[in-house]
């Protein structure tokens, strides 16, 4: 029960912060959650096991919108694994960590978005997770980018 009220305080606050920006369009800066489109991950390699701040999670690697830029749910499709998360997360189950890619604006989520949402919903600071860096590539110019 308690996980099903986590979650509707999550949607709710999503609907809340959506009715908010349509109200005041100038202070929104539409607010989707940053998507890397798969590309780092294909070439992506386990990383070393740490804590992470939420609020240092900016994105996703697959571009979803069964979240909105904070993490809350957008939809009640995800309810299900969501509130299976949420009440693993009271009984004190443990959860595998996260998978997310750190690169120079935040870190971005291969594997876990339910994990993080549900840890934003009930005010985690932060998060366990595999952290692989940022994949270097060449830029037209010959230079390494980040």
């Amino acid at each position: 029960m308690d996980a099903r009220a986590d979650f509707q305080r999550a949607r709710r606050a999503q609907i809340a912060a959506r009715a908010f920006r349509r109200l005041n369009p100038r202070r929104s800066s539409g607010r989707r959650l940053r998507a890397l489109n798969g590309i780092p991950s294909l070439s992506w390699t386990a990383g070393r096991l740490r804590v992470i701040p939420l609020d240092a999670i900016v994105g996703t690697v697959d571009a979803t919108s069964d979240f909105d830029a904070d993490f809350r749910p957008t939809t009640n499709r995800v309810s299900g694994r969501w509130q299976r998360i949420a009440l693993a997360r009271r009984r004190g189950d443990p959860l595998p960590p996260i998978t997310a890619i750190e690169r120079p604006d935040g870190y971005y989520v291969i594997d876990g978005r339910h994990r993080v949402s549900v840890a934003r919903a009930v005010r985690q600071a932060d998060i366990e997770a595999w952290v692989s860096p940022s994949l270097r590539t060449d830029g037209p110019d010959g230079r390494n980018r980040r």
